[in-house]
């Protein structure tokens, strides 16, 4: 079974995982710029997104990181708005969904904040004005699975797929009617 894990955003990534193998089969990012598209295309050009890579790797179910208020709230609306067109498609298509708190996949994929000597002592340098946590996701990823990347969102839906891989139980309709 293949499952979609997905950093959704304008500039988000997604990662295709054998459940079964718990490891990355396809990974990518996607990216609709403000000087290109409104945020109402951006969000359908996402959803079909989304749409395309369901149906070219037999997703089974999808996962989205969860959203979280922080301090600016235009973004939480817009990220909300986001995360409604994302449910609406797939209670339409009927597809099997959850969200993953940041919490849970970060604290797992031991991608939230540590000391500064842990973080002195185990990091690569990357550029300095990335989150403490982007650069422990993206340090995690090349560890984990020997993926060299730059894009925090792209290491981000790797790990939420890791965490889901191995901690959630999936169960589709098929194998609930064996």
């Amino acid at each position: 079974m293949n499952i979609l894990a997905i950093d959704q955003a304008r500039n988000g990534a997604w990662c295709v995982y054998d459940y079964a193998l718990k490891a990355p089969i396809a990974y990518g990012v996607f990216s609709f710029p403000t000087e290109q598209f409104t945020y109402a295309q951006a969000m359908v050009g996402i959803c079909d997104v989304v749409k395309d890579l369901m149906d070219r790797y037999s997703i089974s179910a999808v996962f989205i990181e969860d959203i979280q208020l922080r301090k600016n709230a235009d973004s939480f609306k817009k990220l909300a708005q986001l995360q409604g067109a994302l449910v609406s498609m797939f209670e339409r298509n009927e597809y099997l969904y959850d969200f993953v708190p940041p919490s849970k996949w970060q604290s797992y994929c031991n991608a939230r904040g540590r000391t500064t000597k842990e973080v002195k002592s185990k990091l690569t340098k990357l550029a300095t004005d990335k989150k403490q946590s982007k650069i422990l996701s993206i340090q995690f990823v090349k560890e984990q699975f020997g993926i060299v990347t730059e894009d925090d969102n792209l290491a981000d839906a790797i790990c939420i797929g890791y965490f889901v891989s191995t901690n959630i139980d999936i169960e589709t309709v098929e194998e609930k009617e064996k």
